[in-house]
């Protein structure tokens, strides 16, 4: 995994009972940008809010990463 610091972290929420989920798009740089900008479309996540392109752990592909924070029980 990567250092925290290359990562693109949303601050932590308040509440909790929210736990961190990590979401990672590995592929080629077209490719993840095809998906990410689908996911804006969606309005799962603004472009912005996603890391810049980092080394996966595949040679040769690349990856963007997300932090969610979701509810658990």
């Amino acid at each position: 995994m990567p250092p925290s610091s290359t990562l693109q972290l949303t601050p932590a929420p308040t509440e909790p009972d929210r736990e961190p989920v990590l979401i990672l798009v590995i592929g080629s740089a077209k490719g993840i940008d095809k998906i990410v900008h689908a996911l804006y479309k969606c309005r799962f996540a603004e472009v912005k809010e996603w890391s810049k392109l980092l080394p996966a752990f595949t040679p040769g592909k690349l990856m963007r990463s997300l932090i969610r924070y979701v509810l658990v029980d």
